[in-house]
């Protein structure tokens, strides 16, 4: 089956000939698949070079799964290279907030919440349910809200994992399945939270009713 016949032309042709928040640096086009939905803010900016976004992909045939994205009052998205979004994916960038894309692939659930600064490399793979925060979002005492974040080239973030506020993930790294990232993470390494597997009681029994 052709993906493309998925398409919703009438978002596809309203977002790219139509919005005046979507600026045109190169031939890049936005392709919203069914389900796709996108809300641009005033002022808002979603800069398109060389590559295409796909918003909404993989979804399974007669699903409902909605694609979120959406930038706030003045936020900007510079997307230097093609994405590629499965269903349920959500970014979100809110006021005044930027995120630079390169290429990169995110798969179903995964959320993107962007309040600062976030940058995104080349060739890198979002898993299912990866949530990215460059905040808290609320105060907490001497610390800043926000802190910019940057994940590097070719770096895999595997399924369940959270990256947090102020990291930077260098080229090559990969991210365990299930890891919570809140330091720097160096290059070519495969990093994983120290998590341990007790046994918690003994001669467990369940049942199904």
């Amino acid at each position: 089956m052709n993906k493309f016949k998925e398409i919703d032309i009438f978002q596809y042709v309203k977002l790219n000939f139509f919005s005046k928040n979507v600026i045109h640096k190169g031939n890049g086009k936005i392709i919203p698949f069914t389900g796709a939905h996108v809300d641009l803010g005033e002022g808002s900016r979603l800069i398109l070079h060389d590559g295409n976004i796909e918003i909404g992909v993989n979804k399974i045939k007669g699903s409902k799964a909605e694609t979120l994205i959406r930038l706030r009052r003045n936020a900007e998205w510079n997307v230097k290279s093609y994405c590629s979004m499965s269903y349920g994916t959500t970014i979100e960038i809110n006021e005044n907030a930027i995120l630079e894309s390169g290429s990169f692939t995110s798969n179903s659930n995964t959320v993107l919440v962007i309040n600062k600064n976030v940058s995104i490399g080349n060739d890198v793979m979002l898993g299912r349910n990866v949530v990215i925060y460059d905040s808290d979002f609320h105060s907490l005492k001497n610390k800043e809200i926000s802190e910019p974040l940057y994940i590097g080239d070719h770096v895999w973030v595997a399924t369940n994992s959270t990256i947090l506020k102020g990291v930077r993930i260098e080229k090559g790294s990969v991210i365990a399945a299930g890891t919570i990232i809140s330091k720097d993470v160096s290059e070519y390494v495969l990093v994983g939270n120290d998590a341990k597997q007790i046994i918690l009681s003994e001669n467990t029994e369940w049942k199904r009713q």
